[in-house]
């Protein structure tokens, strides 16, 4: 153990209020799919053709089934040691804990998670888009694309934030309650490159006068400088270092 994992060790165990940040690299070390690298999504689909309600208003179907795919690929997938050691965290500080995922899968909550919020919506989830009532469905595949509202017999869209839509409001209220009861201790921001302004101003907001900036990924991001500790690496190799006494 190198003395930046046990000096975050020992963060860890003293802490009483931790704000973890994860993204697409948690999710990548269990097989998921990334967006932005040499090999993501949108370099094998333009986004603007599936992610976005133009494109679903213009042929719901084929959105649907690129969504179905994802959801059908996404089933295989299973928790990694990260993701297990992000529920160690939350189970130990109780109240004292927070999680914000821009990942849509549901692989946090497998391993274990309860207090979180899903920034850019859910895989699972679909929404009427006449009621805008929301509603889980696991199946996979659909039995019917695009699905219908069982209600009212709308079409259901993927309850998944799309490029020029607000990110999703109660996650922005679930955690900004969070970050109202006190500054943090430690704030964690794991395998996100930290492109967007609001993931950013959560980290470095609820840090606080006193806290720790901690930054798992394998290389460097907009936090990098401003972290005070910089794990360089994967997070499923790193946070079960620093989580194995809690």
């Amino acid at each position: 153990m190198n003395d930046s994992i046990k000096r975050a060790k020992d963060l860890v165990e003293q802490a009483q209020r931790i704000l973890v940040i994860t993204g697409a690299g948690v999710s990548a070390e269990s097989g998921v799919p990334t967006f932005r690298d040499a090999t993501g999504l949108w370099k094998k689909i333009d986004p603007y053709k599936v992610a976005t309600p133009e494109a679903f208003e213009d042929d719901p179907e084929f959105v649907w089934k690129w969504y179905d795919e994802r959801r059908t690929q996404l089933k295989d997938c299973q928790p990694n040691p990260g993701h297990y050691a992000v529920a160690a965290m939350e189970k130990a500080k109780q109240d004292g804990f927070f999680l914000l995922t821009q990942n849509v899968d549901n692989l946090h909550e497998r391993a274990g998670s309860l207090r979180l919020a899903h920034i850019h919506g859910k895989i699972y989830e679909v929404r009427c888009t006449k009621e805008y009532t929301i509603r889980e469905d696991f199946q996979t595949p659909l039995p019917e694309l695009p699905p219908k509202c069982p209600h009212c017999g709308a079409l259901e869209r993927p309850n998944i934030v799309w490029f020029g839509e607000q990110i999703d409001t109660d996650a922005v209220s679930q955690t900004e309650s969070f970050i109202s009861k006190g500054d943090m201790d430690l704030v964690f921001v794991i395998g996100t490159e930290a492109s967007f302004g609001y993931i950013m101003d959560w980290a470095n907001r609820s840090e606080g006068s006193n806290g720790k900036l901690i930054e798992i990924n394998p290389g460097t991001t907009s936090l990098t400088a401003s972290a005070d500790i910089h794990l360089s690496g994967k997070s499923g190799e790193i946070l079960p270092q620093l989580t194995m006494n809690l």
